[in-house]
């Protein structure tokens, strides 16, 4: 059965050849129904032998073919018909003037972007020669004398070299003239063996303080360590880094059990908690028309809880900020 839809299928992929289809059996319909009326009529009146009846008839006939056969032609010359004629006639000669004016154009701009690359270099010569004499100001750090030296240590992957990088570059924005040098060794980790620790323990003894990092509560090794820096009579600061894993009531919560750990006439304030590099988060965000997309954004380090620090126990009396720098 479906066998005799398969043309009609083919018909409908042409929409062109389906209305060819219909012009031409509206023709015949129209030509096979005149005929039928014209003819009945005919018969009617040929009962009455008139020849000009029969010549009136035959005109008519005549100029109904006509007619049907012209429109039905010119119908189906118009569906078949290409417009090639007018498009090609017109393409060539339609850039010509377009052509001019935009070369025209682009002689202008190219002649303007000259004269003003030429007047742009000149303030160009000029800017370079002020590099030439910042090299020495650059220098003067490097021989500056330093103030203190840090040794930071703790426990592995708790961020001791994110740490000290955020530091660094917290104080890049102080000049030389109106901060303190801060030098920070970063040390190894403090998870080994005895011996290990021990000439942890010893290495802390050539600088003026030891950091201490961590990045949750202390526990046995950490107590163990921080007891032995205590004994060689270095000042000592606890710092718990990524502190943007906890939320604020855990976080206030760990500090409070560090400090408790702490043995006791240690001060309470030289506990501070940081954030080097803090975590990505999602984040979502509407726009103007209400609808709802989801960012991933890293928030911005906090290091000025020991920035502070840091500052208020190196130079407590000058009120001179501190700058750091790697010792390494």
């Amino acid at each position: 059965m479906f066998k005799w839809f398969a043309p009609l299928l083919l018909f409908a992929a042409k929409p062109e050849v389906m209305i060819r289809l219909l012009v031409a059996v509206l023709a015949g319909a129209v030509l096979f129904f005149g005929v039928w009326l014209i003819s009945n009529i005919a018969m009617t009146f040929d009962t009455l032998k008139n020849p000009l009846i029969a010549a009136a008839y035959g005109a008519v006939l005549l100029i109904f073919f006509a007619v049907v056969t012209a429109v039905a032609w010119l119908r189906l010359r118009r569906l078949t018909a290409r417009p090639k004629a007018a498009l090609p006639g017109v393409a060539p000669e339609a850039p010509s003037l377009p052509n001019e004016i935009v070369n025209k154009r682009a002689k202008e701009l190219v002649g303007k972007w000259d004269a003003e690359s030429r007047t742009a270099r000149k303030p160009a010569a000029r800017l370079t020669i002020a590099p030439e004499v910042a090299p020495p100001a650059a220098t003067q750090p490097v021989s500056a004398q330093a103030r203190a030296t840090l040794l930071v240590t703790g426990p592995a992957y708790a961020g001791k070299t994110a740490l000290i990088e955020k530091l660094i570059e917290a104080g890049r924005s102080q000049s030389p003239g109106t901060s303190e040098v801060v030098r920070l060794r970063e040390g190894s980790a403090i998870d080994g063996d005895e011996r290990h620790l021990a000439a942890l323990i010893a290495s802390a003894q050539q600088s003026d303080g030891v950091l201490f990092v961590v990045d949750q509560d202390l526990r046995a090794p950490e107590m163990a360590a921080i007891k032995g820096f205590l004994a060689v009579r270095k000042p000592l600061y606890v710092v718990l880094n990524k502190a943007d894993q906890y939320s604020g009531s855990d976080r206030d919560a760990v500090l409070l059990s560090i400090r408790a750990k702490m043995p006791a006439g240690f001060s309470p304030a030289r506990v501070v908690s940081a954030a080097a590099s803090p975590m990505p988060v999602e984040r979502e965000i509407e726009d103007a028309r209400g609808a709802v997309r989801v960012e991933v954004r890293r928030p911005s380090s906090n290091v000025a809880a020991l920035v502070n620090l840091l500052g208020r126990a190196v130079a407590p009396a000058s009120g001179r900020a501190p700058r750091f720098e790697s010792a390494s």
